[in-house]
C-alpha cells in the first residue's frame, strides 16, 4: 500500500509556520515514510509533485451544473491519483488540516470503490463538523487533543472515523532554558538590566490571537511592574505603543524564535478562540518561561503537568488577566525550570512517535 500525503500548503517548507516546520522535519527523518507527498512544492520530483488547489467555481453555478464546489479546485490532485491508481491496487492517502481538501478528496474515494483506499485526516485545529454526505469516507482522524475530539463529537450528530490523539511537538535542542548567567548575559546583549523582567506575546496579527487585549495588559503591567519589560513577536502595528518599555519586532524566523523566548521570563498566550494547541505556548514554556495562558479550546489539556503556569478562565476580561499575570511574576521570582523535564514536556520525539504509530493502526 502506497503513503501518500496531500497538502495545500508546501512542502517542504521553510516559511514560517508550526505544522508546516514540524512536518518538513517529519519528512527528512522519515523519508521512506510517504511514498509520494502532493502539493504546490518548490521543488518537485518524482516524489514531491506539484498540486495546487484552483478557484472553485461558485456555488450558484456549481448547483447548475450539479457539481461540488471543491471537485474543480482539486482538479491538480484528482490527476495525480488517477494515475497512482492505475499503477497500485492499494492507496493510504493522508490529508493535512484542509476540510475542503479532504471532502475532494473523499469524493474522489466515492468513484473509486474498488480499489482499496484509506483516507486519513491530520487536523490542526480544535474542532470541525465532518458532513455525513462524505465524512463516511474518512476512515480516521488524527487529533491535537482529546479535549478536541470531544467537542468535534459533541458537534456532529453522527461521527464514524476512528481517532488517534496525536498532540504536538516541539524539539528541545532548540526550545531549551538558559542558566541564570546566560539568560543575564542576553539580557544584557538585548539591552535590558539584569533584574529586569520580560514579558513575552508571539503570533499574528489576527484579532482572535488577542493583539489588542495584550496591548492593554501591557500597558497596564509596565506602568505596575517599573522592573517589566514586554517583547511582542510576530506581529506588525501601524502605531508603536508610546511605552519605551513595550517593543514590537515582527516576525521572526524559526531559528530565530529560540533566542527570543529564552529571553523571556512570562509568556502570555491570550488566545481568543477554541486553540486547537498553541505550539508557541510550548516552546516558551521549554525555553524557561512562566505561561499564562486563556483556558480556550484545548489548552488545558495541553499545560497538565505544566507546573509554571496559570489559566485564565474568562479570557476576555482585562482583570482576569491581570489577576494570573499577579500569580505568574510572583512564581517568576523564583523559577528555576528543569531542562531535563522540560524537555521531555511535549518532546518532538514523543509526536514522531504517536504519529506513525497512527499511520500504522
Amino acid at each position: 500500500m502506497k503513503k501518500v500525503l496531500i497538502s495545500n500548503t508546501a512542502l517542504p517548507s521553510k516559511k514560517i509556520g508550526s505544522w508546516t516546520n514540524r512536518i518538513t522535519k517529519f519528512l527528512a527523518n522519515y523519508p521512506d515514510q510517504f511514498d509520494f507527498i502532493l502539493s504546490p512544492t518548490e521543488k518537485p520530483n518524482s516524489k514531491f509533485i506539484f498540486c495546487k488547489k484552483r478557484k472553485a467555481l461558485p456555488s450558484l453555478l456549481a448547483k447548475l451544473l450539479r457539481r461540488s464546489p471543491v471537485l474543480g479546485s482539486c482538479a491538480d490532485y484528482f490527476q495525480v491519483l488517477d494515475r497512482l491508481d492505475a499503477a497500485q491496487d492499494q492507496l493510504h492517502l493522508v490529508v493535512i488540516d484542509d476540510l475542503a481538501l479532504l471532502e475532494g478528496i473523499a469524493l474522489w474515494k466515492s468513484k473509486n470503490l474498488k480499489l482499496q483506499i484509506r483516507l486519513d485526516f491530520s487536523f490542526h485545529g480544535h474542532s470541525f463538523i465532518l458532513p455525513e454526505k462524505w465524512g463516511h469516507l474518512v476512515d480516521r482522524i488524527f487529533f491535537l487533543t482529546h479535549l478536541g475530539y470531544l467537542d468535534t463529537l459533541r458537534r456532529n450528530g453522527v461521527f464514524i472515523p476512528q481517532i488517534h490523539v496525536v498532540g504536538n511537538g516541539a524539539d528541545a535542542t532548540f526550545f531549551y532554558p538558559l542558566s541564570k548567567e546566560e539568560k543575564t548575559k542576553k539580557k544584557l546583549e538585548f539591552g535590558y538590566n539584569p533584574e529586569d523582567k520580560v514579558l513575552i506575546w508571539v503570533s499574528n496579527n489576527r484579532p482572535k490571537k488577542g493583539l489588542n487585549l495584550f496591548l492593554e495588559l501591557a500597558k497596564i503591567l509596565t506602568e505596575k511592574y517599573p522592573n517589566l519589560h514586554a517583547l511582542i513577536i510576530g506581529a506588525s502595528l501601524p502605531l508603536l505603543p508610546s511605552n519605551s518599555r513595550i517593543k514590537v519586532i515582527g516576525k521572526v524566523s524559526n531559528i530565530d524564535l529560540p533566542k527570543y523566548l529564552q529571553l523571556g521570563d512570562i509568556y502570555c498566550f491570550t488566545s481568543l478562540w477554541n486553540e486547537g494547541f498553541g505550539l508557541t505556548l510550548i516552546e516558551a514554556a521549554k525555553s524557561g518561561n512562566v505561561v499564562v495562558a486563556s483556558q480556550n479550546g484545548g489548552i488545558p489539556e495541553v499545560v497538565i503537568g505544566l507546573n509554571a503556569s496559570f489559566l485564565v478562565k474568562y479570557p476576555n476580561q482585562l482583570s482576569a488577566w491581570e489577576k494570573s499575570f499577579t500569580a505568574a511574576w510572583e512564581l517568576a521570582k523564583t523559577y528555576e525550570p528543569n531542562q531535563e523535564e522540560l524537555a521531555k514536556f511535549h518532546s518532538i520525539e514523543l509526536w514522531e512517535e504517536k504519529f506513525l504509530k497512527a499511520l500504522d493502526s
